[in-house]
């Protein structure tokens, strides 16, 4: 008799613990039937991701989904960090009959923070914006990050606030493109920053006019 209950009592432990380690799992299966997902067109597997964004980034991002889908989509993969694919091709061709809005060159801060290319706001003829980088190149960081701050020349984080975040930087070598939120007052921003997250300094920035 003994035996036989240290046995149940042994089989509850090992399906409570194995329902703590999968519990991600079985939390997505019943959000999944319970309800419309936090994010729509996300997947559902970075719905967690999605809600750990701070409540007020999460607001913003469901606002731009209501104006634009596609951008908003694009914007959230950037704010949880998934890899995503790089602008269609033809969106190089697109800027030959675009409208640059602002643009600036990049800087050297100093012998270890330092960049160099053009920064510049597009708006496509389908109305899209994008931030185009050109001839683009920077110093070494890991968990770089793209911003449009307010600063003209911020050197801190604390003079990104209010600043648009664009995601992970694609690359420090070669030209990039990053999708601005559509209906969003841009000439409030007056610099595009590369900002390294790990040593929480900013790389280089570039001066829009």
């Amino acid at each position: 008799m003994e035996l036989r209950f240290r046995f149940i009592v042994l089989a509850l432990v090992g399906l409570v613990a194995v329902a703590v380690w999968t519990f991600p799992a079985w939390r997505l299966y019943f959000r999944d039937r319970g309800g419309d997902a936090p994010f729509p067109g996300l997947e559902l597997e970075l719905q967690d991701d999605f809600l750990a964004l701070p409540r007020a980034r999460r607001e913003r991002l469901l606002e731009e989904y209501e104006r634009d889908a596609a951008v908003a989509l694009e914007m959230a993969l950037a704010a949880i960090d998934v890899d995503r694919p790089a602008p269609p091709d033809d969106i190089a061709d697109q800027l030959e009959g675009a409208r640059a809005l602002f643009s600036g060159e990049f800087q050297e801060l100093n012998a270890l923070h330092w960049g160099a290319g053009r920064a510049t706001i597009y708006e496509l003829a389908d109305g899209r914006r994008i931030l185009r980088f050109a001839d683009f190149a920077s110093a070494l960081c890991r968990e770089v990050r793209v911003y449009l701050a307010r600063d003209p020349q911020p050197l801190s984080a604390l003079q990104l606030e209010g600043a648009l975040d664009l995601g992970r930087l694609k690359g420090n070598i070669g030209d990039q493109y990053y999708f601005l939120p559509a209906d969003h007052d841009l000439s409030v921003y007056e610099s595009a920053v590369v900002y390294c997250q790990q040593f929480e300094t900013v790389l280089t920035v570039a001066r829009l006019r």
